[in-house]
């Protein structure tokens, strides 16, 4: 799992949670890193979409050019044009923060 989000927290938090459910975690804090560690070929992508350098609704566009992993975007921008937007440069899912631990387990696991 690639797990990317500007903020210190919800990474240490999504690494915490996943890595006890068995899970290996990949870290990103910007979209560039996101672009650049997607080459360890991660079975999932948790995306925040504000994010410097490279946000990521671009840097989804660029993963679907050459990666089929799915990407769920886990992102405080929750209007409609957002989800839009989110959905149609790759998105398999959108979850808007604050979020379920649990329900953000049950939808991976889903995917």
């Amino acid at each position: 799992m690639l797990a990317a989000d500007d903020e210190p927290g919800i990474i240490h938090l999504l690494k915490d949670y996943f890595e006890m459910q068995d899970y290996q975690v990949i870290e990103a804090e910007n979209g560039m890193e996101v672009l650049e560690k997607i080459s360890q070929n991660p079975d999932i992508i948790l995306l925040d979409v504000n994010m410097p350098e490279v946000s990521g609704f671009p840097a989804a566009a660029e993963i679907r050019k050459h990666f089929d992993a799915p990407i769920v975007f886990l992102t405080a921008y929750s209007t409609e044009s957002d989800k839009v937007m989110g959905f149609s440069v790759g998105a398999d899912d959108y979850i808007v923060k604050p979020f379920s631990n649990m329900e953000l387990l049950m939808r991976v696991k889903a995917i």
